[in-house]
């Protein structure tokens, strides 16, 4: 696992200590992606890895420079949680992560594929994130670069972490 996908680890560590409660209650998604958010953008600064190049961690960001993000296909898309720099265009784009309460679903998956491929943004890691309020663990995809996924499961109560075959 690289330092990008351990901090994507640690935060979600760090949302279950802190705020399972939000994911018990369930509420829309961006309330408990916008916790998320805040605990990545956290670990990724005492890593360094925001600050050498004014990196931000935004929630439901759908601008690419100045005008509208669109996926390859030209369809308007607004990532879940994007560590980037903002109006950088394909510069400096280093995390992009749908996160949903349930299951992560194909059409999440292609747009993670889109943008990390795509030579108009060039994201370094591409992650899915289910919540699952229902269940003792969490799943986590990560994009490897020949367009698989690498899975994992997070318990909720001792925080291990598993790698699963889906």
């Amino acid at each position: 696992m690289d330092e990008l996908q351990k901090s994507i680890i640690e935060a979600l560590k760090l949302l279950i200590e802190h705020d399972i409660e939000l994911i018990k209650i369930q509420p829309k998604e961006e309330s408990i992606n916008h916790k998320f958010a805040q605990h990545l953008e956290e670990i990724l600064k005492k890593k360094g890895l925001l600050a050498m190049t004014e990196l931000t961690v935004d929630v439901e960001y759908d601008k690419y420079k100045e005008d509208e993000k669109k996926s390859s296909h030209g369809k308007n898309i607004r990532p879940d949680i994007i560590a980037h720099k903002r109006k950088s265009g394909d510069k400096n784009n280093l995390i992009v992560i749908e996160a949903k309460k349930k299951y992560i679903d194909k059409k999440d998956k292609l747009k993670i594929i889109d943008l990390v491929n795509s030579e108009k943004f060039k994201y370094s890691l591409g992650s899915g994130v289910a919540y699952l309020p229902e269940r003792n663990y969490m799943k986590i995809k990560f994009l490897l670069p020949n367009n698989t996924w690498e899975n994992y499961k997070l318990n909720k109560e001792d925080f291990t972490i598993k790698k699963t075959k889906r």
